[in-house]
């Protein structure tokens, strides 16, 4: 999903072995001096929070850490410049030659389109490199989002009480504490300002029909909601604290990673598989946001050479 913001940028992706097809990247010998960039993100699971609970039990994560393996790569390509993807609690890589900066990214900070950030509240991050040269500092050129979503249980349904026998649903995510600060819903939308961010202004939360009435009232995605997860259903270390990810479908996943909701529809591959994959993955909003801050720190920096 890196890869397709990448691409949806304008960028050519070329792509390494991967694990899903049978390959192996410690096999993986790249050219020097063919590729303007490297980019990725190595498996997470021996850097996550669940990684100790895993080896508690006197098991080792599904996967090793990959780190020398990134940088081993980035020393072969020499690209201009890295950016790599991964968990907070991830090691550090400074590839030999290079100047790194690391730095975290919410995906609910950044700017949806409208001013606003994105629903999902999911922080990764990010290692960028640059090579013989003083790294700048990325964030400089991604497009933050003027005002933040309140922390919220989400209401995430269309459908309308218009007084024609239809119902008003309200769905709520399964083990996700209800940290509501702000009524989203109102059949008036000059009576809904909801503070948002330091600033002090607003953004209007729900629309509807005449002031008084609740025809056409809708509920819309303006909550930021626990971030999508790669994990298996199941309970895990104390069995009195349930570490199941929300109960979402395929679908609400991939909405909420930037996808088409049928994006998996007729992919080979079985549930669980299709679950981990997105889980995993970085939403789409934010690849592309960090897609176009990297072209544009690129060309600063050719210019500048």
């Amino acid at each position: 999903m890196l890869d397709m913001g990448f691409e949806q940028e304008g960028f050519c992706v070329v792509r390494g072995p991967d694990v899903l097809w049978g390959g192996d990247v410690c096999t993986f010998n790249p050219p020097a001096g063919k590729f303007q960039g490297v980019i990725g993100g190595d498996p997470c699971q021996s850097h996550s929070a669940l990684a100790n609970l895993v080896r508690a039990k006197g098991l080792e994560p599904s996967f090793p850490d990959m780190t020398p393996q990134f940088k081993r790569v980035v020393e072969l390509a020499q690209p201009e410049w890295f950016l790599r993807e991964n968990v907070r609690a991830a090691p550090d890589l400074i590839p030999v030659g290079y100047d790194v900066r690391s730095f975290l990214l919410d995906h609910s900070t950044l700017d949806s389109g409208d001013g606003t950030g994105n629903e999902q509240m999911r922080r990764r991050r990010f290692w960028f490199g640059v090579r013989g040269a003083e790294c700048p500092e990325l964030r400089q050129w991604i497009d933050f989002a003027l005002f933040e979503l309140p922390d919220a249980v989400p209401a995430v349904t269309q459908r309308a009480d218009s007084g024609r026998g239809d119902v008003l649903e309200k769905r709520r995510y399964p083990n996700q504490s209800d940290r509501t600060k702000s009524q989203a819903v109102s059949g008036d939308t000059r009576s809904v300002p909801v503070k948002i961010g330091g600033s002090g202004k607003v953004k209007r939360t729900a629309v509807g029909g005449a002031q008084g009435h609740v025809d056409d009232l809708n509920f819309y995605r303006v909550r930021k909601v626990a971030p999508v997860t790669g994990r298996n259903e199941g309970r895990v270390g104390s069995p009195e604290k349930d570490y199941s990810p929300p109960r979402r479908t395929l679908g609400e996943m991939c909405e909420l990673q930037g996808l088409p909701p049928d994006w998996l529809e007729h992919q080979p591959w079985t549930m669980q598989a299709k679950r981990k994959m997105i889980g995993n993955g970085v939403p789409i909003p934010m690849a592309r946001a960090l897609a176009r801050a990297v072209r544009k720190a690129a060309d600063r920096m050719s210019h500048a050479a």
